[in-house]
């Protein structure tokens, strides 16, 4: 994350006092003019229809509200953007600077993430790793908790494996069966490191989950034929916790993860392919370093998290 704290000075900390209370004088300014009172006004009317649309559950939303808030998003920044440069061109470099984050992706955020567990391009999770062709290749595949302990474990796993991951947040086994063969390429990989679990959990209307026990566990099997094609000694990840009972909010909640993972270790163990018990490493520290009502952790739990990740796929190599 280094490379995205510089990132945030840059943008941030390079503005002085002067030049930060200059913008907001000139905002607001911007802000009474009678075109952003328009824009002001359209905005606020389909953020609050997408806010209502987003209390129900993923099946119920209605895909057009979030493209009409995302339209009224543009053009309210365009407009403010207009109506400030209107007001003083010299703002010019400022509002490229404070507009650098977006483009590098880095307010994109499934609900509970942060930046550092999304697949935006400036997490450095996300980077592309140079091969040593000295080291063994290793391959992480699965969902935002991957991706908030993949630096981590490439920080241990230094000098001793080349640590990949997909260029994406996994999602739920219907996502892999879909992008395996693009994940995998056409390369050589020692160990592969899965997870797969929360999202094909997750309860997309009051009774129907993303898929059902028996659909997670056969898309399971498939993508363990697919993923030992390769050669490569796989590692299964248990699905971490779900807190608060599974129930995060009204619309927001989980089949029991612990019921699936107890199937999911049994297909491991009759197919040959190793567990990374993650759930009974995170169980304990859910008090202390998972985020509040949140399936996600802090960066002190994912550095517990990678401990027994690197430590797995250590194992992995040896046994290999």
């Amino acid at each position: 994350m280094k490379a995205l704290l510089f990132i945030l000075l840059v943008v941030v900390g390079a503005l002085t006092e002067a030049e930060k209370q200059h913008l907001t004088e000139v905002e607001l300014a911007a802000k009474r003019t009678p075109a952003m009172r328009e824009a002001a006004k359209i905005y606020s009317e389909a953020r609050t229809a997408y806010s209502e649309d987003r209390k129900k559950f993923a099946a119920d939303r209605d895909k057009n509200a979030g493209k009409a808030f995302r339209k009224a998003t543009a053009v309210y920044e365009a407009t403010l953007k207009k109506a400030m440069l209107g007001m003083d061109p010299a703002l010019e470099p400022l509002l490229a600077k404070k507009a650098e984050l977006k483009k590098l992706g880095l307010d994109k955020v499934n609900e509970g993430e942060s930046a550092a567990d999304s697949d935006s391009k400036g997490n450095d999770a996300m980077r592309p790793v140079k091969d040593d062709p000295k080291l063994p290749r290793v391959l992480l595949i699965g969902d935002s908790i991957s991706i908030g302990y993949t630096v981590a474990v490439r920080e241990r796993l230094k000098g001793k494996a080349n640590v990949h991951r997909i260029p994406q947040n996994g999602g739920a086994t219907e996502v892999g069966l879909d992008k395996m063969t693009a994940w995998l390429g056409k390369g050589k990989w020692d160990v592969i490191h899965f997870n797969f679990g929360l999202h094909d959990a997750k309860y997309t209307s009051e009774t129907t989950q993303r898929a059902t026990r028996e659909q997670y566990i056969e898309n399971l099997r498939k993508l363990i034929t697919q993923m030992k094609a390769t050669g490569a000694k796989l590692v299964f990840a248990t699905t971490t916790p779900v807190p608060m009972d599974g129930v995060l909010s009204p619309t927001r909640k989980f089949d029991s993860v612990e019921e699936r993972n107890k199937l999911a270790v049994q297909l491991m163990q009759s197919s040959d392919v190793a567990i990374d018990d993650l759930y009974g490493t995170a169980k304990p520290i859910m008090e202390k370093h998972g985020r509040p009502n949140d399936v996600h952790f802090t960066p002190e739990g994912y550095q517990v998290l990678a401990e027994a990740v690197a430590a797995s796929i250590e194992t992995a190599l040896t046994n290999k």
